[in-house]
């Protein structure tokens, strides 16, 4: 193993059930972990939809599944305990070509089976990340996010697609003003919500030993701000990380579920 983990999820302090899922998913063969990576992913179900929970349980599995369809990975944490899950797979396409594949077949599957093919139905937000020995892959639907530390430097990877993050992009909105706007709850892209996702897909991406990436939901960063989420997650395992995160965003008052993962490059 070339990464170290760690996941945490938990309901809040307010809501009264866990619409988030998350998964890791490790080959159980070196090879395939040279050629697929590590597969982690943090989904949120949508509040105002049906089934959310549902939908984000969906997405997590059937993209584990499809992601290593023919291998034999295994996963070492799921949902909110560690069942242990077998896939198979074929080694033949490139890891972001099966990466971009898993996120669209998550899509049909949880617009089809949860929200019974219709519009706005179901939905989840869905970030994915694959880990190579060298570098990684993202893919991306909703306002879940992934962030790499790296060399001291924190910096959030993924956009979000919702009302906010639009403004935020555009310069009428700051960070912090977006956390507390109205509209911050409204998302412009998620897993599920139509029968078609442009996914987007970040490719590539640099990292070294000593690197650590952070997948969460925004139970997370509605509570925190990115300052002290970059403190805590540069010190202690991933694991104390992931518990500490979760504990600071119910003493801010965890007003949503909060669910993260943590990973670092250790060779």
């Amino acid at each position: 193993m070339r990464y170290i983990f760690g996941a945490e999820s938990d309901r809040g302090s307010i809501r009264e059930r866990n619409e988030d899922y998350y998964g890791i998913y490790v080959p159980e063969s070196d090879d395939i972990v040279e050629s697929l990576g590590v597969l982690a992913i943090v989904s949120d179900g949508m509040g105002g939809h049906l089934s959310g929970a549902e939908a984000s349980k969906k997405s997590v599995e059937v993209m584990g599944r499809v992601y290593y369809d023919g291998t034999g990975a295994a996963v070492v944490e799921r949902g909110h305990g560690g069942e242990l899950h077998e896939s198979r797979s074929t080694l033949s396409a490139p890891a972001v070509n099966r990466l971009r594949w898993a996120f669209l077949e998550a899509n049909r599957e949880v617009f089809e089976i949860v929200g019974e093919g219709r519009n706005h139905t179901a939905g989840t937000t869905c970030t994915a990340i694959v880990m190579l020995p060298e570098l990684i892959h993202i893919a991306h639907a909703g306002d879940s996010r992934a962030y790499l530390l790296s060399d001291g430097v924190f910096r959030q990877l993924t956009d979000d697609h919702s009302v906010v993050g639009e403004m935020v992009r555009k310069g009428m909105l700051s960070k912090e003003a977006a956390v507390r706007h109205p509209h911050r709850n409204v998302i412009t892209k998620a897993v599920g919500l139509r029968g078609e996702l442009d996914v987007d897909i970040m490719e590539s991406v640099p990292v070294a030993p000593g690197d650590r990436m952070l997948l969460c939901s925004d139970g997370l960063y509605s509570m925190l701000g990115d300052k002290e989420i970059a403190e805590i997650t540069a010190n202690g395992t991933p694991d104390k990380v992931c518990k500490r995160l979760v504990k600071r965003a119910k003493e801010e008052g965890g007003s949503d579920n909060v669910t993260v993962i943590v990973a670092e490059k250790i060779s």
